[in-house]
């Protein structure tokens, strides 16, 4: 398979598909607070192509790092008498940007869940999946063989 060829730049191709928030706890003196726990996002996801925003509204003006999200893919293997086991692929995420990720496609569906830096009092976090229309540049040079070289080979064939 060769490198895709995507239309990420039209906002058309682009769907919502989970919006949430979550703050620390504060203690009851106010001085300090347990860090958000891992965010568990309950949707399964068929696109392998994302795009992830988050924002914490604490944030200092040199934190650039947002957390980690997390792909999770049932393995249905029963390890320890536990109904199900997850393979994790782990990809860093950018405070107050758009982070693009491409996930490979091991699996039809999966999940996702956010790892958080401790540090955050507050987070609030956007999924996009990619709708558009997903080729790669080997499909590319295949039509173009088929419906460009071909025909054209084909007449010059004829023509002797």
């Amino acid at each position: 398979m060769g490198d895709p060829v995507l239309q990420l730049g039209n906002s058309n191709n682009w769907e919502s598909v989970y919006t949430s928030s979550a703050n620390a706890v504060v203690s009851a003196d106010g001085q300090s607070y347990r860090p958000i726990p891992t965010i568990t996002i309950p949707i399964l996801l068929d696109k392998h192509i994302i795009a992830v925003s988050v924002t914490c509204s604490t944030a200092k003006p040199t934190w650039y790092f947002g957390g980690f999200i997390n792909q999770k893919i049932a393995l249905g293997i029963l390890v320890g008498g536990l109904p199900d086991s997850e393979a994790v692929q782990k990809r860093k995420i950018w405070l107050n940007r758009i982070t693009l990720i491409i996930f490979p496609k091991l699996t039809q569906t999966y999940s996702l869940s956010l790892d958080v830096p401790k540090w955050f009092q507050d987070v609030s976090f956007s999924v996009f999946k990619y709708i558009g229309t997903e080729s790669d540049t080997t499909e590319d040079l295949i039509n173009q063989i088929i419906n460009v070289d071909l025909p054209r080979i084909e007449s010059k064939i004829d023509a002797l």
